[in-house]
């Protein structure tokens, strides 16, 4: 859920304001941390109500603002990012065998594990109309059959009904 207001009614600055259910299991990972980081002094303290808040300076983005606007478009994106921030930097340093439940909308669960030769992300996801059962499976077969044309692309598996073994 997004708002976006000019605070003090200043035209020249836009606060936008994130909430997203899962932020607060988003924490232990480190999304306070990378906020900061990536948003620097455009980070203000949370709107009431929401979990993260940035102020655009409309007048201090200069002659190519185009930085700016991504990084306020990425704000939802980063808050995803600090999870898998962390669960790579803890393969890349051999820390192995760490795992992360992220239930992010209501019947879709994110689930994450470490291992040594590389990171598993399985995303568990619910459709409830037949027509988007379709789109899914076509949709996810085109991601497998990346691999058989690039050996570098990312191996991707899907199934129906049957849950992975991880």
């Amino acid at each position: 859920l997004y708002h976006l207001s000019n605070p003090e009614g200043d035209r020249n600055k836009v606060q936008i304001s994130l909430g997203v259910k899962f932020y607060h299991e988003l924490q232990p990972h480190g999304v306070n941390e990378l906020m900061k980081r990536e948003y620097g002094d455009m980070l203000v303290a949370p709107e009431s109500g929401y979990d993260v808040t940035i102020v655009v300076d409309l007048a201090a983005m200069g002659a190519d603002p185009t930085v700016t606007i991504m990084k306020a478009a990425s704000l939802r994106r980063n808050c995803f990012a600090a999870l898998f921030e962390k669960f790579f930097s803890m393969q890349q340093a051999g820390n192995i065998d760490e795992k992360a439940v992220l239930q992010f909308r209501d019947q879709e669960t994110l689930y994450i594990n470490v291992l040594k030769d590389r990171v598993t992300v399985i995303f568990s996801t619910l459709f409830s109309d037949a027509d988007d059962v379709v789109i899914g499976k076509v949709f996810m077969q085109a991601f497998k059959d990346v691999r058989g044309k690039n050996p570098q692309a990312p191996q991707v598996l899907f199934s129906y009904l049957e849950p992975p073994r991880e």
